[in-house]
Formats: C-alpha cells, sequence, structure tokens
C-alpha cells in the first residue's frame, strides 16, 4: 500500500470517528443554580425604653454626664430616658412625685414628648423649683405610649 492511500484511509477513519461521535445524543445542560439570594433583614424591634438616668445636667446629645441619685434644695433635676428600637408619634412621659414617708407618691410635675425615632435615641425630662424642694424621697416614672417604662428614685438633702 502506498504511503497516499494508508493517509487516505487514515483521514477517512478520523472523518468516520468524527462523524460517528457528532451523532450521538448529547446531555442537555443543566441549568445554572441561580444565586443565592440573602435573607431578608428581620424586621426593626419596637419602641422600647432602656432606661432612666438622672442627673444635674445633660449634654447637647440629651444625656446625663454625671449620673446622680442625691440633689439639693436647690437643684434643677434632669433625667435621661434612653429609648431603643423604632417608633413613629409614640408618647413618652415623665411623672416626677414625692414619696412620703408612708410610701404614697404626692405628684409634683408631669410632662410628655411625643418622638419619632429610627434607633437609640434619648429624651430629656426636668424639674425645677423657684423655691428649695422639699427634702426627702424622690420618684419618676416612665411611660411608653400610656404604658409603664421605667422609673428611678432620688432624694433631695
Amino acid at each position: 500500500m502506498s504511503r497516499n492511500t494508508r493517509t487516505t484511509r487514515a483521514v477517512a477513519l478520523a472523518a468516520l470517528t468524527l462523524m460517528a461521535g457528532g451523532c450521538a445524543k448529547k446531555e442537555a445542560p443543566k441549568p445554572a443554580e441561580a444565586p443565592a439570594q440573602p435573607a431578608p433583614p428581620p424586621p426593626p424591634a419596637p419602641l422600647a425604653v432602656a432606661g432612666v438616668t438622672l442627673g444635674k445636667s445633660v449634654d447637647s446629645a440629651k444625656m446625663v454626664g454625671t449620673p446622680v441619685t442625691a440633689f439639693g434644695v436647690k437643684d434643677t433635676i434632669y433625667a435621661s430616658v434612653g429609648t431603643t428600637g423604632v417608633g413613629s408619634n409614640a408618647s413618652v412621659g415623665a411623672k416626677w412625685s414625692y414619696v412620703k414617708k408612708d410610701g404614697s407618691l404626692t405628684p409634683v410635675n408631669e410632662t410628655s414628648q411625643t418622638i419619632t425615632t429610627t434607633g437609640p435615641a434619648a429624651i430629656e425630662f426636668h424639674i425645677a423649683k423657684a423655691t428649695p424642694w422639699p427634702k426627702g424621697k424622690y420618684r419618676i416614672e416612665v411611660q411608653l405610649n400610656g404604658a409603664p417604662a421605667g422609673s428611678a428614685d432620688f432624694d433631695v438633702q
């Protein structure tokens, strides 16, 4: 057999092999997996009172710098009410009372503020008196939308 004949046969055999492979049933491509979607963020926590801090002054962020629970008879008494969560048109109230020896309360002052917040915040309340405060025990009770939400006791000496 001549070299040309062998080459022709080799080429023909290669062509037949390719054609036979091309006729074979091909597996359908697998669909691409969709990328995993991140879980939606949890809903924001509802507005809540985190705490009540008393002091003789507050800063521009309405926070008490030096917390105290004993005041002088001529002091202005500040309360910083810390909140967490999210709320719209929420009512935060402060009820200040004198605590009698028998434990009953005599109202001194009551006020409220309406707030809207999307995260931690501070609300400032204060009481002052032109004449000296009577010495004794006092309490501030904080309400959130009319429900009790925190309190703090203090003394006037």
